[in-house]
């Protein structure tokens, strides 16, 4: 089993796995992920294979179309993530361990730097070195110190960070699910339609309020923000928090997450004395615009039915009647009548679509890069380690130093010959 991990914790097998990763990576930029098949089969066509095999049928067959919740993708994450914690537990912390250590100097190795002082400025010299941040310690003429045993935990904290990071990708990938709603204002839903969810995916049944929907505009009257309010309830209607979210502002509840993207107009509504009644609008698209129609019948006999068509562009917008002929009859805004004031409109009825998305994982992912930064700046920290030793030379007695650094060499020799100085 120590073999087997040892070949885990080589470097070169680790970077072959970063090298595969980073592949399928690529490879699910490319292809759409958690589309429909009809339209992997309108985009990647048999007979217009990419590079003479890349269609629909291979993208189903290789599981291209949801890569990231492949089991053999999950698996190679699995592995490189074994391969992280054996390189861990084999080599950074036993090189931690070494480095906690005091290692006196005994022959000849290679170092960054050597030098002669003379032994009466001994004491200055270890003085000056714990000054700088030096851990100093002596063996009879001997004295060893070292500076910077923090950056030693670099590494460990950017292999703890990568499989936070990892983990909280796997996660999110067999746990989490995406879904997508577009509900009537004044309406309580549940999650049904997903879009895309994991094999140990759960469904949260949690009751959601639309409380309210509404746009914001521009004085040229373009669309400057869309605003809905909604309220989590729980299962006796009790309202457990409420917030107005809008585009990039989300609510966030529990795993829950609820982003606005998207709205329709649903119908109109209209009263008369004492009555209310609502008209159903249907969408439909004028160069790229929303447009929705409805029909007001007027007049009914055996033969025809008379009335007049409904037409709004915007949810702002003045709604414009017309008459049998295609003819302007009239516009009319919120609580203007129709029909020789028989009718009085008092609201759109709006749609707005939620995104609904549950992401486990999310926290062990921010976790993960939280610690990538603290090790990143703890990457810049030198250990840096100094030693003395008594010797003669021309029969006087002198002190010879010798440091040695893991990075920035140029900055330890500055500061030694500061010290000497």
């Amino acid at each position: 089993m120590k073999k087997l991990l040892r070949v885990f914790a080589d470097l070169r097998f680790a970077i072959s796995l970063l090298l595969i990763i980073s592949i399928i990576i690529t490879i699910g930029s490319i292809i759409e992920q958690d589309q429909s098949i009809e339209f992997y089969k309108e985009n990647y066509p048999i007979n217009k294979s990419i590079f003479g095999f890349i269609n629909w049928q291979f993208i189903q067959f290789f599981q291209l179309d949801h890569i990231y919740k492949t089991f053999w993708f999950i698996s190679v994450l699995i592995i490189f993530g074994t391969s992280l914690i054996s390189c861990t537990f084999l080599q950074q912390f036993p090189t931690l361990n070494f480095s906690r250590r005091c290692h006196f100097y005994k022959k000849l190795k290679k170092m960054d730097l050597q030098l002669n002082l003379e032994k009466e400025n001994t004491e200055n010299f270890i003085y000056k070195l714990i000054n700088q941040g030096y851990f100093v310690f002596q063996q009879k003429n001997k004295f060893y110190a070292s500076k910077g045993l923090i950056g030693r935990v670099a590494p460990v904290f950017v292999h703890l960070s990568i499989i936070l990071i990892l983990f909280g990708s796997v996660v999110a990938s067999v746990c989490g699910f995406n879904a997508q709603e577009l509900i009537t204002k004044a309406e309580v839903f549940h999650i049904q339609n997903t879009v895309g969810s994991g094999s140990w995916s759960k469904y949260s049944q949690q009751a959601i309020r639309v409380n309210d929907f509404w746009i914001n505009y521009y004085s040229n009257e373009k669309v400057k923000q869309f605003y809905s309010n909604i309220s989590v309830l729980d299962q006796n209607g009790k309202e457990l928090i409420n917030k107005t979210i809008s585009v990039n502002k989300p609510l966030v509840y529990k795993d829950l997450t609820f982003y606005q993207t998207d709205w329709t107009l649903v119908g109109l509504r209209f009263s008369n004395n004492d009555k209310t009644f609502q008209l159903p609008l249907i969408p439909s698209s004028n160069a790229g615009n929303k447009v929705w129609l409805t029909w007001l019948p007027t007049e009914t006999n055996n033969t025809n039915i008379m009335g007049q068509t409904v037409i709004i562009n915007s949810y702002k917008g003045t709604i414009y009647i017309y008459d049998m002929e295609g003819l302007l009859i009239k516009s009319i805004d919120i609580n203007d009548s129709v029909l020789e004031k028989n009718y009085k409109l008092i609201d759109f009825l709006s749609s707005t679509g939620l995104e609904i998305k549950s992401d486990p994982g999310v926290l062990y992912i921010y976790i993960g890069f939280g610690f990538l930064m603290i090790s990143t700046l703890l990457s810049y920290i030198s250990f840096s380690q100094v030693w003395t030793i008594s010797n003669k030379l021309s029969e006087e007695k002198n002190l010879t130093i010798f440091a040695k650094t893991n990075r920035n060499k140029v900055s330890l020799n500055v500061e030694i010959f500061k010290i000497i100085n």
